[in-house]
C-alpha cells in the first residue's frame, strides 16, 4: 500500500481493538496478571495491616457504643446478646476486608460483562469498516486530481492522518490511566474499606466503592462512545459508491470524521467523570 492508501486505511478504521484496549475487555487480573499480583502483594504487604488496625479500631469503638447503650437500659441487651452481636459483625466484616481483591474482582467483572454485553448486541466490531479495494479507489481517485486539487486533497488526509493518531493517543492514555486508576484503588482500598465498621464512619467506604464501580465502568462507557462513532461513521461507508464522485466522497468523508473524532475523545476523555456522576460519586 502506498503511504496514501495508509493514510486513507487509519482515517477509515479507526479502530478500539488495539493492545492498548484490552483493559476495557478483561479484568486487571486477566489484563496483566503479574502487574496485578504486584500490586496485592503491595497491598498485603503494607496497606492491610493499616487498614486491620482501623477495622480493630472501628469494632472497639462500636463495641463501647453498644456497652455504653446497655448500660443505658436498653432492653434485652443482656450477657449474651451484646458479645454476640459484636462477634457477628465483627466475623462478617473481618471476611469482607480478607477477600478485598475477590470482591473488587467481582464488581471489575460485571463491568467487563456490561461492555462485552454491549459489543455483542450492536453485533459489529469497532472499525468503521472500509475494505482494501475501496481504499485503493480512493486513492486513485484523489491520483487522477487535478494537479493542485491533488496536492491540496492530500494536505487535507494528511492533517486529518496526524489528528486521528492524536485521536487514537488520547484515548490510548486514557484507558491506560484507568487502568492504573483501578490499581491504585485496590491498593489503596483497605484503608477506606476498613470504615465499613464504624456507623459513624462508614460513608467513606462506600463512596469508595461506588468510586471504584464508576471507574470499572468507566470501559463500558468508553466501549459505548466508540459504538456510537463507529454508527455515526458507517452510514458514510455503507453509502460509498465506486462510480460516483469519489473525490467528493472523500472530502465529505473527511470532514465528518474530524468532527467525530473530536467529539469521540472529548467524549472519552470525559468519560470518566460522566460515570461519576451517574454512580453519585463527586
Amino acid at each position: 500500500m502506498s503511504f496514501l492508501e495508509i493514510m486513507i486505511w487509519d482515517l477509515c478504521n479507526l479502530s478500539l481493538e488495539s493492545g492498548f484496549s484490552d483493559s476495557l475487555s478483561k479484568t486487571l487480573a486477566d489484563y496483566n496478571t503479574t502487574a496485578n499480583a504486584t500490586i496485592i502483594n503491595l497491598m498485603k504487604g503494607s496497606v492491610f495491616a493499616i487498614g486491620a488496625s482501623l477495622l480493630t479500631l472501628f469494632m472497639l469503638m462500636e463495641l463501647t457504643t453498644m456497652v455504653n447503650r446497655a448500660n443505658g437500659g436498653e432492653g434485652g441487651l443482656g450477657s449474651l446478646k451484646l458479645p454476640a452481636n459484636v462477634l457477628i459483625k465483627f466475623a462478617v466484616f473481618t471476611f469482607l476486608f480478607c477477600h478485598i481483591p475477590s470482591i473488587l474482582g467481582g464488581i471489575e467483572k460485571v463491568a467487563v460483562d456490561i461492555g462485552s454485553g454491549m459489543v455483542s448486541a450492536a453485533n459489529f466490531n469497532f472499525g468503521v469498516g472500509i475494505n482494501t479495494s475501496q481504499v485503493t479507489t480512493m486513492a486513485n481517485a484523489i491520483d487522477n486530481l487535478g494537479f493542485f486539487d491533488k496536492i491540496f486533497t492530500y494536505i487535507v488526509v494528511f492533517v486529518c492522518w496526524l489528528f486521528v493518531h492524536f485521536v487514537e493517543g488520547i484515548i490510548q492514555i486514557t484507558v491506560v490511566f484507568r487502568a492504573f486508576e483501578l490499581w491504585l484503588y485496590l491498593l489503596f482500598s483497605p484503608i477506606p474499606l476498613a470504615t465499613l465498621a464504624s456507623t459513624e464512619f462508614r460513608q467513606s467506604a462506600i463512596n469508595f466503592i461506588k468510586s471504584f464501580m464508576a471507574v470499572a465502568l468507566q470501559g463500558a462507557a468508553i466501549i459505548a462512545c466508540f459504538l456510537i462513532y463507529q454508527a455515526l461513521m458507517g452510514s458514510f461507508v455503507i453509502n460509498f459508491d465506486p462510480s460516483g464522485d469519489v473525490s467528493k466522497f472523500v472530502n465529505s468523508f473527511l470532514l465528518q470524521n474530524i468532527l467525530y473524532a473530536a467529539v469521540l475523545t472529548v467524549s472519552v476523555f470525559s468519560s470518566g467523570k460522566i460515570i461519576k456522576q451517574i454512580m453519585g460519586a463527586i
